[in-house]
């Protein structure tokens, strides 16, 4: 394949310390490219900033069109990186659940208190906790709770019922309601088929605590990369290693949910019409 007509695959991963690039022939495998700069930790932008930097430099230094891009793909330890620094947001759970002893236990297991993450500096995610017996379920007690949850501080909303994993349409009418308010919200059902409510419900609240940065971030470097003129979609992965598997796994189809990899990974897909967008992590415990 000569220079002129050939496709390239660009993967990016933000550590610590470095933002590295690296561009692979989509045919051959063969790496063309690479380039590393410093981590913008302190940008205005963010680590942004530094992912488009690396990208640029790497496409520029070795002569890679825009329209030669056919795959981009950012590691990012952001996540991670949220949960030590406790650089996380106040999160509001709703439950819900029906009557009788299944709501009497469902209450409890629905009530969450703080997630600590650090008590020697008292580091924490606060959670604030709202509850709706299903029979009572409508939009308004719904805009109700989700007021009184802001009003108390919460960034960013957990809807959880009771066997949600078996019905979704309970929370779905929560993810709307705070949709429709501009509120991040995180389903609890999507983010694990456990039956645990506890756990699924703490798992959900812990992964929507790093909502808000994680979407600020990946909107920004897919910003950024739109503005360096690639137009293929833009895949964030939450693993080490992520970047690295999907450059030399074969045929990559840019649908990530066509890919099938041995390993647990996360995606986002940046279309605002799929909820996937406001989720990142799963199963944290």
């Amino acid at each position: 394949m000569t220079q002129a007509n050939r496709s390239v695959r660009m993967g990016i991963d933000v550590g610590g310390t470095y933002t590295k690039c690296v561009a692979m022939d989509n045919v051959t495998h063969e790496i063309i490219g690479k380039n590393e700069v410093k981590t913008t930790h302190d940008a205005k932008e963010g680590v942004a900033l530094g992912v488009v930097q690396s990208f640029e430099n790497c496409m520029r230094e070795n002569n890679i069109k825009p329209e030669d891009v056919v795959f981009v793909a950012h590691s990012t330890t952001q996540a991670t990186n949220a949960f030590i620094e406790g650089d996380v947001a106040k999160v509001g759970i709703i439950g819900v659940a029906g009557g009788g002893l299944e709501g009497m236990l469902a209450k409890k297991q629905l009530r969450l208190d703080d997630v600590m993450l650090d008590e020697k500096v008292d580091r924490r995610i606060h959670i604030y906790n709202e509850y709706i017996p299903k029979k009572s379920l409508t939009d308004a007690s719904i805009d109700e709770a989700i007021d009184k949850l802001l009003t108390q501080g919460a960034q960013v909303i957990v809807a959880s019922m009771a066997f949600g994993v078996d019905s979704q349409d309970e929370e779905m009418q929560i993810f709307a309601r705070a949709e429709k308010k501009g509120v991040p919200v995180t389903v609890a059902s999507d983010i694990t088929k456990l039956y645990g409510l506890t756990r699924r419900t703490r798992t959900a609240a812990i992964n929507a605590s790093i909502l808000p940065k994680m979407m600020a971030t990946a909107n920004a470097t897919e910003d950024s990369v739109k503005k360096a003129g690639v137009t293929v979609p833009l895949m964030i992965m939450m693993l080490l290693t992520s970047v690295l598997v999907l450059l030399i796994l074969p045929a990559v189809n840019t649908h990530a949910s066509r890919i099938q990899v041995r390993l647990k990974i996360h995606r986002l897909n940046w279309s605002h019409q799929n909820r996937a967008t406001r989720q990142t992590m799963s199963s944290l415990n």
